[in-house]
């Protein structure tokens, strides 16, 4: 009788250790399970869409709360350089550069974050230069209201020491380029481009409106489809968050595809078209991809500088799969509860 009770006790102790082991195997299991991240959880792009009644600011937020909000890139204490498009000496309202109130948007935003310090910059390389250029698009007022710093290089007479060479290791044509030095030191780089008509790439968005950072802009054209998707790749001038601007987008057609004139809605409703949308993201390639379809009728695969960054692997570049699947969300401005005006 002993002897069966110690069997019985032995047994047991056998069978509730194994399965405790069992058990302890299976929570380990658990544990070693990647879970979601936030940040996993958020698409890699986000458009919003608004109308005349609704600000830029309120546009701007609600796309970037699609995204989990400014803070997902800016943190307390960092230096953020924003680029916005300031090349054009036209006024607001005509799409030929960043609108004042996106940018006022945005860098009252990114100081709400806790930057450090803020630098506007952007290198102006046409006539009549960066002083005319900053005054009539309003770009200028805008950044001396708010006290930020300016980094605007004029056309080719600027100093070399605002420049410094930077290496692109994965660049199939341009391994090495010139760029904004100060560029290069901040903590996160802000690309803001405006969706417009392009005389040389039909049209501009996102991957082209980089070419703001080089020293010598032109450079890129020798070999331009593949300069600007190299100008894209891992290196210390990638942006962390692109912009792009469609309030009102300046299109193709009706003469020459310029970049920048005297056109307005009003003027020239063929040529200007207001949209009040705004798309953001990290992944420049589906935004352009996005815009060629959504603000310029044009299939992605025949931009061909777009077709360059898809090959090297820099984004996807069907909207609709991204949509499906989650890392492309679209959103109405009168869906989301915002505190902006």
């Amino acid at each position: 009788m002993l002897r069966r009770r110690f069997i019985q006790s032995v047994a047991g102790i056998a069978v509730f250790g194994r399965m405790g082991y069992r058990h302890k195997e299976k929570l380990q299991e658990s544990d070693l399970t990647p879970k979601p991240t936030k940040a996993e959880l958020l698409p890699s792009v986000a458009a919003a869409k608004g109308t005349n009644l609704d600000s830029a600011e309120r546009i701007l937020k609600t796309a970037l709360d699609a995204m989990g909000g400014i803070g997902r890139f800016v943190r307390p204490g960092q230096i953020v350089a924003i680029k916005p498009n300031a090349s054009w000496a036209y006024p607001p309202g005509t799409a030929s550069s960043t609108d004042p109130d996106v940018l006022r948007a945005l860098i009252l935003m990114v100081r709400e974050a806790g930057a450090q310090r803020i630098l506007v910059m952007d290198h102006c390389a046409l006539d009549p230069g960066t002083t005319e250029c900053l005054q009539v698009s309003g770009i200028g007022a805008v950044v001396d209201e708010l006290g930020v710093e300016k980094v605007f290089p004029d056309r080719y007479v600027s100093p070399r020491r605002l420049f410094t060479a930077i290496d692109l290791s994965k660049g199939k044509v341009f391994q090495k380029l010139g760029v904004i030095k100060a560029a290069v030191e901040a903590d996160v780089r802000i690309n803001m481009a405006v969706a417009k008509s392009h005389m040389v790439t039909t049209v501009t968005m996102c991957l082209k409106h980089m070419m703001g950072f080089l020293q010598w802009p032109n450079a890129l054209h020798a070999r331009l489809d593949q300069g600007i998707a190299d100008l894209n790749s891992p290196s210390p001038i990638r942006a962390q968050l692109h912009i792009l601007e469609a309030i009102r987008v300046r299109l193709p057609g009706g003469g020459r595809l310029q970049a920048g004139g005297k056109e307005t809605e009003i003027t020239h409703p063929d040529k200007i078209k207001r949209l009040n949308e705004i798309v953001v993201g990290t992944d420049p390639v589906l935004m352009d991809a996005f815009g060629c379809l959504n603000y310029f009728s044009r299939a992605p695969k025949h931009l061909a500088h777009l077709n360059r960054a898809f090959e090297m692997g820099l984004g996807e570049m069907d909207p609709e799969v991204a949509k499906r699947e989650g890392r492309l969300r679209v959103s109405f401005v009168s869906d989301w509860p915002c505190s902006a005006t």
